[in-house]
């Protein structure tokens, strides 16, 4: 298992060891935020916080971008 992830599981429960983290979303919320140095993880914690992806919105390969770059 990734040392991060287990680093994670070690906060969590030291934090609920100490009476924090007492529900489902408060820990979830922990994990992902804990995790979100890992770029996948990152753009997951943005998608579930925002309700949209780091880049969306964005559009590459279309005609306009192509054509500048020649």
């Amino acid at each position: 298992m990734n040392n991060l992830i287990l680093e994670c599981i070690e906060a969590i429960e030291e934090d609920m060891d100490d009476g924090y983290l007492v529900d489902e979303d408060s820990r979830l919320k922990f994990a992902l935020s804990y995790l979100a140095n890992d770029d996948e993880i990152y753009e997951l914690y943005e998608l579930i916080k925002t309700g949209k992806a780091p880049d969306a919105g964005k559009q590459t390969g279309t005609k306009e971008n192509q054509s500048s770059s020649l």
